[in-house]
């Protein structure tokens, strides 16, 4: 516990009733005499403004050749009691943090360059900075790869990204250039979203981006609603900061600016761009039309050698369900019926999270995650440096406007870009990591060069495409007005990402936003149902050979099962061998997603808990944290003991007797419930034998239906009376039943794979152990 301090303000000469702490000669000496002129005007440079300061008086000597903040010292010195000056009240830190951060902006602030509103307009603009090219920033970087696909190609999103994705993960990103053929409609445009709806601005300080001014305030607004936060979600509870509640969108300090239409916006953003690099002016009428080198130039001097505020305004992340989409939607009756071959394509951003060989989620509470997103840009509006939540695919389409410059570095760069966030703001990162993520706006490209990290570049023009790879990080700024939309997704080959990403979530305590665990269970049931279904029923249709091909040996639903389930395996073993566990209720987390209340991890496949916490779980790396009661009161939950999840690989791995047995007993599957889900109603109820299918399969399905129902009724697994019925149906069916379809009916009716073994052998002499 902390001592109280009790501050005293006597009146003027009552100093030396003052008792002198141990170790000062004169209380007097550190009497701060009143500052004259505080309030510096922010048109002067910072330095300028701190060396106009008086000193400070003390009789001890002073180097002059460094120069004091007095204000910062005198909100450093009011926290102790024996040093005074004259203000009757000192303030505490708490209360007096956004009083320090409008004294830090006056002493640090450029002079204006862009002036918003007057008193006739709020959207009215003044700008007074103007374009150096003379001081111009180059950094020439290697361009990222560009691709473009043929009419073929094109047909296939998936197919097509996963073609080209082993070739782009050393750049992390890349460009695609639609065929001649694709013109879509910018359905944006239109009347009543182009001149009738609004969206709210967020106000961007270009300059700032390499400003300790902004850093410094990014932390205290950080700091101070952490606290508040903190008391009112409570301590330990496993809550976690936004970027919201910080205060920061997109590596900015986050401000609310004007509400404006794209028409109105657009003119805003013409306006701007012709009076900051002076289209209008004599001097440069002769540069009609700015290059994208010259804007990007200029965006680097301003950034790393900035001589006036910048302030931009920037349209992020609108959401189209309700602003509306650039491409034609379904829940649209005029765009479905003029745009129908745009609507069902693949490559409009409303059905890329859903084409066939996606991962989708459907919870509410991960659902926006499938929802595209515009961006409404302008000159200098900038996407500072991030990676897409839990590491997902994105893809990035430009409607229309000017260009956007991209850079991006490859996922596999992860730790030297962290290395290289760590090293240039170390300073603000002490004590505070989770604001890592909210100051990378700062690194510049020619700052990561320098540390060993590659920085590719890319320029999208309008109607093409920008992919980035799971991990990648990447940044980028526009050239002028535009908009651009934007969807996240997850085809099969995301899910190694995705779980190195839920295990980094775990250890920095951060809250996810996808059950990682139900998405692969739910992808290797599919799989296992595609596989049911080619075998018996020969339903090869092309989303049931899609998920075939994720699985066998070497396949990646196989192989990402089996690494998560390596991971349970040991921590089970490690921990619950001698403790109560018990089956996981199959409505654990769907009414509520569960998390550990000490990382925060997804509790989907295991769990503990303990009688003394009420409502209150861990995961497995946890359980001896949650409470100090005895080890043999912890009790564990897991969804799946490790025996059935072996079988499931190994179903994945293409071994025929796991498939039918996790279809049987997990997935409820028999063929009696596919003939009727696919329309093949018997003739009579109490003739299941007779069921009208086509003649190519007649036999097939009559043998398989009337066995499976003779040996029910006759106490299953009865083998003298199963051999009678095959007897039976040999001498009415003069077919041959082929030894593979021997072999599945066998698997139907054994208990285990070596009855099916002994079963097929008298139906066929080839040998059947490769494929069992």
């Amino acid at each position: 516990m902390g001592t109280k301090r009790i501050r005293t303000d006597p009146a003027d000469g009552d100093f030396d009733k003052l008792s002198v702490p141990p170790g000062f000669a004169s209380l007097t000496s550190f009497y701060l005499k009143k500052l004259e002129n505080t309030e510096e005007s922010c048109n002067t440079m910072a330095f300028a403004s701190a060396s106009k300061e008086e000193p400070i008086l003390t009789e001890t000597t002073l180097d002059m050749d460094h120069i004091v903040d007095v204000a910062t010292l005198k909100r450093s010195l009011g926290n102790r009691p024996w040093i005074l000056d004259e203000k009757s009240h000192h303030h505490q830190e708490e209360s007096d943090s956004e009083q320090s951060v409008k004294e830090l902006s006056s002493e640090t602030c450029l002079p204006k360059g862009v002036s918003r509103g007057c008193p006739h307009c709020n959207n009215c603009l003044k700008v007074t900075a103007r374009w150096r090219p003379g001081d111009a920033k180059t950094d020439g970087l290697e361009e990222a790869p560009v691709f473009y696909p043929t009419e073929k190609e094109f047909s296939e999103t998936l197919k097509y990204i996963a073609s080209i994705r082993p070739g782009l993960e050393q750049y992390g990103i890349c460009r695609i250039v639609p065929p001649p053929s694709w013109k879509p409609p910018c359905c944006i445009k239109k009347r009543n979203i182009w001149e009738s709806s609004t969206f709210v601005t967020q106000i961007q300080r270009v300059d700032g981006l390499h400003n300790q001014y902004l850093q410094k305030k990014m932390v205290k607004i950080y700091e101070n609603r952490s606290l508040k936060t903190g008391l009112k979600h409570g301590v330990g509870n496993g809550y976690t900061i936004n970027r919201e509640e910080v205060g920061c969108i997109g590596g900015f300090e986050s401000e609310p600016g004007p509400e404006f239409t794209l028409q109105t916006f657009k003119k805003y953003a013409d306006d701007f761009e012709e009076q900051y690099f002076g289209m209008k002016d004599k001097v440069h009428q002769k540069q009609s039309k700015l290059s994208v080198e010259n804007i990007e130039d200029e965006y680097r001097r301003i950034v790393e050698n900035p001589t006036e505020e910048i302030e931009v305004l920037y349209g992020e992340n609108l959401d189209t369900g309700t602003f509306g989409s650039g491409f034609p939607t379904v829940s649209n009756p005029l765009e479905a019926s003029d745009y129908q071959k745009y609507l069902k394509l693949g490559w409009n951003l409303n059905n890329v999270p859903r084409l066939p060989g996606s991962l989708s989620f459907e919870s509410n509470d991960t659902s926006d995650l499938l929802v595209p997103r515009l961006h409404v840009g302008m000159c200098f509006s900038s996407f500072c440096w991030k990676v897409e939540e839990h590491y997902l695919y994105s893809l990035h389409y430009l409607h229309l406007g000017a260009p956007k410059i991209w850079h991006g570095v490859p996922g596999r760069y992860a730790t030297k870009f962290e290395a290289a966030t760590k090293k240039h703001l170390s300073d603000f990162l002490i004590g505070q990591p989770n604001l890592h993520d909210k100051l990378v706006a700062k690194l510049t490209p020619s700052t990561l060069k320098s540390e060993g990290v590659p920085v590719y570049r890319c320029v999208q023009n309008p109607g093409e495409f920008v992919l980035v790879l799971p991990g990648a990080n990447y940044s980028g700024f526009d050239c002028g007005f535009n908009c651009s939309e934007a969807v996240n997704f997850a085809p099969i080959d995301w899910l190694p990402h995705g779980q190195n990403a839920v295990e980094l979530y775990r250890e920095k305590g951060r809250r996810t936003l996808i059950s990682h665990d139900k998405l692969l269970l739910e992808a290797a049931r599919e799989a296992v149902r595609a596989q049911w279904e080619i075998t018996l029923l020969k339903k090869n249709t092309a989303e049931n050979l899609s998920w075939d091909g994720f699985c066998g040996k070497d396949g990646i639903l196989a192989k990402a099962l089996k690494s998560r389930l390596k991971s349970e395996s040991n921590r089970r073993e490690y921990l619950c061998s001698s403790s109560r566990s018990h089956r996981m209720d199959k409505n654990f987390d769907v009414a509520v997603k569960r998390e550990c209340c000490m990382c925060l991890y997804d509790l989907h496949l295991s769990a503990a808990s303990c009688p003394c916490s009420a409502n209150m779980y861990t995961c497995l790396n946890h359980v001896k944290q949650l409470c100090s009661c005895a080890w043999s009161e912890k009790i564990f939950l897991f969804r799946y003991e490790i025996s059935e999840l072996n079988v499931l690989v190994e179903a994945l791995e293409g071994k025929l007797s796991a498939v039918h047995r996790w279809a049987r007993d997990y997935l409820k599957l028999t063929l009696q419930s596919h003939v009727s889900r696919d329309g093949l109603q018997p003739d009579s109820q109490a003739e299941e034998s007779k069921v009208k299918v086509p003649k190519s399969r007649n036999a097939v399905i009559v043998d398989v239906i009337s066995i499976k129902a003779e040996v029910k009724a006759r106490l299953l697994r009865e083998k003298s009376k199963i051999k009678e019925l095959k007897a039976k149906e040999k001498t009415r069916e003069p077919r041959v039943v082929s030894s593979g379809i021997a072999k599945h009916i066998s698997f139907l009716l054994a208990d285990s794979p070596s009855e099916a073994s002994s079963d097929t052998s008298s139906a066929s002499s080839s040998s059947d152990s490769d494929d069992t």
